[in-house]
């Protein structure tokens, strides 16, 4: 049926947006100049109790859910099965598309600079296939949209705050833990401002190569 075959290419594009965010992370990160914003907080934390940055990702998110529980206990249980579901899957292949860039290591600061705006190009095209099949969100998102659904607001704006707190978080752990700002760096500034930019261009794609699911119910 056709419904059937919607949920199937939804479900695609949702698995390929989730590895390309996380493959284009780990390219940010091996760039040596600090890791993305979303990543940043568990960057930090990797390094401080060598757990992994995928374990660390799923913490952060579930921090995230439990924030959004203040906010809003309509679904809760089907939204944390979901989300959490989700922020695991992420976890783990973060954690894979770290392993796989292991070997990674840029040997002057402007290939360090170029492999940081091809990891954000691939983070744009990972977060424009999320957004596209809108299947699930990732509970930093779903405690965006909370924020949207009790008191208003820009989802731009909110999501922008949300990057805010984590690095914010991520700064203060650092210093604490390091005297000094592990993992943020020209790197996280070139994700913050480039990554949007890409999503906004992927996204024009995807509505192209599928016009029939430009606007997915």
């Amino acid at each position: 049926p056709r419904h059937m075959k919607n949920k199937a290419v939804r479900f695609l594009i949702f698995f390929l947006g989730l590895s390309a965010l996380s493959l284009g992370i780990a390219l940010v990160t091996r760039a040596g100049e600090g890791t993305s914003t979303v990543s940043s907080f568990a960057y930090v934390m990797q390094r401080l109790t060598h757990l992994s940055m995928g374990l660390w990702v799923v913490i952060t998110n579930g921090l995230f859910f439990l924030a959004q529980l203040f906010i809003s206990r309509e679904r809760w249980w089907q939204k944390f099965v979901g989300q959490m579901s989700a922020a695991t899957l992420f976890g783990f292949t973060i954690d894979i598309a770290m392993g796989a860039t292991a070997n990674i290591h840029p040997t002057n600061f402007l290939w360090a600079l170029l492999e940081a705006a091809g990891g954000s190009a691939v983070v744009g095209f990972g977060v424009s296939a999320l957004v596209f099949a809108r299947l699930i969100v990732l509970p930093v998102e779903g405690a965006v949209l909370a924020l949207m659904s009790r008191f208003g607001g820009s989802f731009g704006h909110l999501r922008t705050g949300a990057d805010v707190v984590i690095v914010t978080c991520a700064a203060v752990a650092s210093w604490i833990a390091f005297g000094d700002f592990e993992g943020l760096g020209f790197g996280t500034l070139i994700a913050a401002l480039l990554s949007g930019t890409f999503a906004k261009f992927f996204l024009r794609g995807w509505g192209r190569v599928f016009p029939e699911h430009r606007i997915i119910p």
